[in-house]
């Protein structure tokens, strides 16, 4: 196949991300009304809280204020990175409506787009990796769910940054790889706990690596493990003196994560359930191609593993894919209940699987061009088909939970017009 050149890469590549901005900018200033969005309604009131109780009474961690008694109460079962953004993009706006809160989450999966599409373009050629980046842009889990104000988008940016610093350092053995590495540990960590699970997998890609005598493996073991263990001890240090010197909340969620853990008589039916969400959100291609990657993983030494996955850019490759499907994975096992019940939990498989995606368009190339064209249009049609169906489905459906619980939220707790109404009213 002719090669793309240049300027037609990068033209495509706008017009991905300006694909992107228009699906997550869907109802953009709606009110809280859809599946899972009370998680907006939840983080505008917890932002609020820092704007009129302020950071003395917060200590910078997410509290609840009732806007009745004034009682603050800690939730504390995630780092409080979120609504502290929030919160600073609000005092920006002089506005608390669901556009803004949108506004912040889109940048931050629009940011999330571009350091996938320079990911992929290290490790693909320039027609894998555009597969790849409009598999991002337009996958359900990513166009519905990466517009929800909730941790998942602004987590899933830094989690970005640790796999390219990673996959940068693989490349070039570049100290300032790590430099980024380090730097989407931090960030990620000061917004939600999935990223430690990213981290933990890379560190133990580099002690694998270090263990079979590459240099380069120390390294990432030490940058990786290092900043972690940091960033963990500044959350929970900073969640204990938010809490007066308590980790109860914290604790108290850990210990429900595991409830509702599926039985071994209950395999099947939660395997299943996963898949059939997994399918729902990323697409049957999605689903392909991730069981595709699956499979030349567990025959590693064939030749289509050999040819894919194997030495140069390929080892890279399966380097990514282990990293970023594992961490994704144990996400999903480490509460199992949770991730029956929000289909969002597996938003973290978002790099594995447009990874695979171009992976599988990759391997494409290997069939004669008329034929190779024919399938590659079918997944791309039957991509945009699901996200389609998927995304009016999702925009046209109101959740009665989410509305249930909107309205409590604006209830008990404080809302935007307490907040930016005049002073002179107040």
């Amino acid at each position: 196949m002719p090669q793309v050149t240049d300027r037609t890469r990068r033209l495509l590549t706008a017009a991905v991300v300006c694909l992107a901005a228009a699906l997550l900018g869907i109802h953009l200033s709606s009110d809280w009304r859809l599946l899972h969005e009370d998680n907006g309604a939840m983080q505008t009131t917890l932002a609020l809280s820092h704007i009129e109780a302020g950071l003395a009474v917060t200590r910078g961690h997410d509290v609840f204020v009732d806007r009745h008694t004034g009682i603050a109460s800690l939730y504390g079962h995630h780092p409080p990175g979120v609504a502290l953004v929030l919160a600073g993009a609000f005092s920006l706006a002089g506005s608390a409506e669901p556009a803004v809160a949108r506004t912040v989450v889109i940048l931050f999966q629009l940011g999330s787009l571009l350091c996938l599409v320079r990911l992929l373009g290290l490790l693909f050629p320039a027609r894998s990796a555009l597969a790849g980046a409009l598999a991002f842009a337009i996958l359900p889990m990513g166009a519905y769910f990466g517009r929800m104000v909730n941790y998942e988008a602004p987590c899933l940016f830094g989690v970005l940054l640790q796999l390219l610093g990673f996959a940068h350092y693989l490349a070039s053995g570049r100290r300032r790889s790590l430099a980024l590495l380090a730097g989407g540990v931090v960030l990620a960590g000061l917004l939600d706990w999935p990223a430690f699970f990213f981290t933990a997998a890379i560190g133990l890609a580099g002690a694998w690596m270090a263990y079979r005598g590459e240099i380069r493996g120390r390294a990432i073991f030490v940058v990786a493990a290092g900043s972690s263990v940091a960033m963990l001890a500044f959350d929970l240090l900073h969640l204990w003196w938010a809490a007066r010197g308590s980790l109860a909340t914290l604790s108290t969620v850990a210990a429900s994560s595991a409830q509702g853990a599926t039985p071994l008589t209950g395999v099947g039916d939660f395997v299943g359930g996963q898949l059939e969400s997994f399918r729902r959100y990323f697409s049957h291609t999605g689903l392909l191609a991730s069981l595709f990657v699956a499979v030349l993983a567990l025959a590693a030494r064939s030749r289509p593993s050999l040819a894919l996955l194997g030495g140069g850019s390929g080892r890279s490759r399966r380097m990514v894919l282990a990293v970023s499907g594992s961490a994704a994975a144990a996400y999903v096992l480490a509460a199992p209940s949770w991730a029956s019940i929000h289909p969002y939990w597996k938003f973290y498989f978002l790099p594995f699987v447009t990874l695979s995606v171009a992976l599988l368009f990759e391997a494409l190339t290997a069939l004669p061009r008329r034929s190779a064209m024919i399938v590659g249009a079918l997944l791309l049609a039957e991509m945009a088909g699901t996200s389609a169906y998927m995304l009016r489905l999702r925009h046209t459906r109101e959740g009665a939970y989410a509305i249930e619980a909107t309205a409590k939220f604006r209830a008990d707790d404080l809302r935007p017009e307490d907040v930016f109404r005049p002073r002179s009213e107040k």
